[in-house]
């Protein structure tokens, strides 16, 4: 069977003497995760002076976490600018909260390729890749560019906008090239 490699904008790093967490993507996968070997790829959740250039590993039964820090300015570019102040209310209908800044999302698109330049070299050419959610639009095509010919599926976790509310967004066709990239994609529906 194919490893199963997991990409999140953030990986909930297991705790073993913790009880399991109680909600989020770590309890949707937790059987898919006992079921085969996988890797779960990401954020730490901390905040340094630096990104990270290379990958924190913690193995824990059959599943490789493999995780980077992301520096407060890559943080507040990636994650609070484009991801939260412009994607997240578009894609929960909210045009009237939505911000669009050039420097956050040229933050946002180089993340997105730090994490392909990490992840590219954990990868074997058997691995099925599914990366989770708006955060992460731009993964897929990255890895192409760096020759990762692996499947890949991408899900959003929330409904997908209707057309013409993302086309207000900007660059918002750039996003939808790059989610042409994958294998397989996924959205909630009705």
């Amino acid at each position: 069977m194919a490893r199963l490699v997991i990409i999140s904008n953030r990986v909930p790093l297991p705790r073993p003497r913790s009880p399991p967490q109680a909600g989020g993507l770590a309890v949707a996968l937790r059987q898919v995760l006992a079921d085969r070997d996988a890797v779960w790829f990401g954020w730490s959740g901390q905040v340094v002076a630096r990104t990270s250039e290379r990958v924190a590993e913690l193995v824990l039964g059959r599943t490789r976490y493999a995780t980077i820090d992301l520096s407060a300015t890559d943080h507040r570019l990636f994650y609070t600018g484009f991801s939260n102040g412009t994607l997240w209310p578009v894609l929960h209908w909210r045009m009237g909260l939505t911000e669009f800044r050039r420097d956050e999302y040229a933050g946002y698109r180089a993340v997105n390729l730090h994490f392909a330049q990490a992840l590219a070299g954990l990868l074997r050419p058997d691995d099925v890749i599914w990366v989770h959610d708006f955060h992460l639009f731009p993964l897929a095509a990255e890895l192409r560019r760096l020759g990762c010919r692996q499947r890949i599926g991408f899900f959003l976790h929330v409904p997908f906008p209707p057309p013409a509310l993302f086309a207000a967004l900007p660059k918002g066709d750039a996003l939808l090239r790059d989610l042409a990239s994958c294998s397989l994609i996924g959205v909630q529906t009705d």
